[in-house]
């Protein structure tokens, strides 16, 4: 076995509070957006902040892309196959919000937000949970 950077619990907690920041990020980007839309800020504001969430997003998938699959592979009984599945698509959809955060205009970025939101959502009923991410390694097959 190989030792890994983060033990499970520790990965946990470091992705949940990226989450965290993401989603005020989020909720920044939204206020500016609706501030944008009434005249109160100039786009430059808007931009700056989506800057700062991508930035955080990017950061986050960095870590996720190194880290998570290890992690899953080291403590959760899904198979390999099954594991490169969740991971692919997990990443595919990465791919898919950072260029959606690339050019937001203020309806789009909202749908882009709310898209990013369930992602981290998701992400946290299937991958971040304390019942995946365990220190506590359950075998299932009987072997050792």
């Amino acid at each position: 076995m190989v030792a890994l950077p983060y033990t499970p619990s520790q990965a946990l907690t470091v992705l949940l509070q990226q989450h965290a920041e993401i989603r005020a990020l989020m909720d920044r980007c939204n206020t500016l957006a609706d501030e944008l839309d009434r005249g109160l800020v100039e786009p430059g504001a808007v931009f700056a902040e989506v800057a700062r969430l991508r930035h955080a997003f990017d950061a986050h998938n960095r870590f996720e892309e190194e880290h998570l699959r290890p992690v899953l592979l080291e403590t959760v009984a899904f198979g390999d196959v099954r594991i490169d599945e969740m991971v692919r698509d997990h990443v595919a959809e990465h791919h898919l919000m950072r260029d959606r955060l690339a050019n937001p205009v203020t309806d789009e970025l909202r749908i882009t937000v709310d898209r990013l939101r369930r992602h981290l959502d998701a992400e946290e009923r299937y991958f971040l949970s304390s019942k995946v991410l365990r220190d506590d390694i359950v075998v299932l097959d009987g072997s050792d």
